[in-house]
């Protein structure tokens, strides 16, 4: 463990770190609520479990979106592998993708053996305002982040652009 002690250890190289021992401790949120029998659609590069987790968060963020259709973990699988080339924050935004099922997430930000994922929308609603007005930096980070990723997708999608005005 040298590079803990070392002085170049900055906050972000922590964070990465964080995000890095979620996403190589999560459990599948399927698993965990007994929802098998779900089918994630045909996806590019996604795994099932990171498309179930945006949509688990979708949900919350997306629930008075003006696109019914829209589908945040088909727009997450689109954005990351639907051109030639892997994008450069292909890894964080898998390891963010994880968060949702991760119980080790759970555990560390809010005490609990129940992943983010696999609480009703009403528990997951009420635990993601929690990580908005919390008085720990990371909790605030995940939530901002987790929105502001959902929101860029959803403004990324052509339905959308047209409803606000931008396409015809």
């Amino acid at each position: 463990m040298d590079f803990i002690s070392s002085s170049e250890f900055t906050r972000s190289r922590f964070l990465k770190l964080l995000l890095k021992c979620f996403a190589l401790t999560s459990v599948s949120a399927s698993a965990i609520a007994c929802k098998e029998s779900r089918k994630a659609p045909d996806l590019r590069g996604l795994s099932p479990e990171h498309y179930w987790n945006f949509k688990s968060i979708q949900e919350v963020f997306l629930q008075d979106n003006p696109v019914p259709e829209f589908d945040l973990g088909l727009a997450l699988d689109q954005y990351m592998y639907g051109h030639p080339s892997p994008i450069e924050t292909e890894s964080v935004i898998l390891l963010l993708a994880g968060i949702p099922s991760s119980v080790l997430a759970a555990i560390a930000l809010d005490f609990s053996f129940v992943p983010l994922s696999s609480l009703s929308i009403a528990d997951r609603e009420e635990r993601l305002k929690s990580w908005k007005y919390s008085k720990w930096q990371i909790k605030r980070g995940a939530y901002t982040i987790l929105r502001q990723t959902s929101f860029f997708l959803l403004s990324s999608n052509k339905e959308y652009q047209r409803f606000v005005g931008y396409l015809k």
